[in-house]
């Protein structure tokens, strides 16, 4: 990461189903990086039961974001399930922020857990500034600039990471955000 290192991670459904879909897209090189694996084994993950009940729920259809739910249930190991309500410093029960439930449950253990970063795909529209407001010690991490600074990082190549984004962006409806955009043009200079 550009900044300070991730070492632990909250992670939401939607950025681990975008990070599973490029094993998922018969499209993509298998010699591309993949960087749900780079993810679960560079840091902790943490991921609440919510998150893994809506990716069991999306596993179920029968396109590419089934497949990358598939790939992400495959993985389990790689990642700590834990119920943020089970903890005594949070609260009983699920805050409303105006969120969906993995979201919020992911936001709720990211800062139980005081984690580095809280990984999700709302980087448009009014969820980034409430994700951001409601996120206490964990900064907020949206999956195509994880993508963007494992290539400043060296992790993989700016021409993989492009690749990535647009590739993960074509099935995720990055394709016409301004926020891609910008990290897409940042890989350039």
């Amino acid at each position: 990461m550009s900044g300070p290192r991730l070492r632990t991670a909250a992670v939401d459904t939607s950025a681990l189903v975008s990070l599973a879909v490029p094993r998922a897209d018969a499209a993509i090189d298998a010699d591309s990086p993949d960087p749900l694996r780079y993810l679960l084994t560079s840091c902790d993950v943490f991921v609440p039961p919510e998150v893994v009940a809506e990716i069991r729920e999306i596993a179920q259809y029968q396109d590419v974001h089934a497949a990358a739910a598939s790939n992400v249930l495959a993985a389990r190991n790689h990642y700590t399930i834990e119920d943020p309500y089970e903890r005594d410093d949070t609260p009983d029960a699920r805050p409303t922020f105006g969120l969906d439930d993995g979201e919020t449950d992911g936001i709720v253990l990211a800062n139980a857990l005081a984690v580095d970063g809280f990984l999700t795909d709302e980087f448009g529209g009014s969820n980034f500034p409430l994700i951001h407001a409601v996120l206490r010690e964990s900064r907020i991490v949206p999956t195509p600039r994880l993508i963007r600074d494992y290539a400043r990082n060296g992790h993989m190549t700016r021409e993989e990471a492009r690749t990535l984004i647009a590739a993960i962006g074509s099935h995720r409806s990055w394709e016409n955000s301004p926020y891609v955009t910008q990290l897409l043009q940042c890989l350039d200079e």
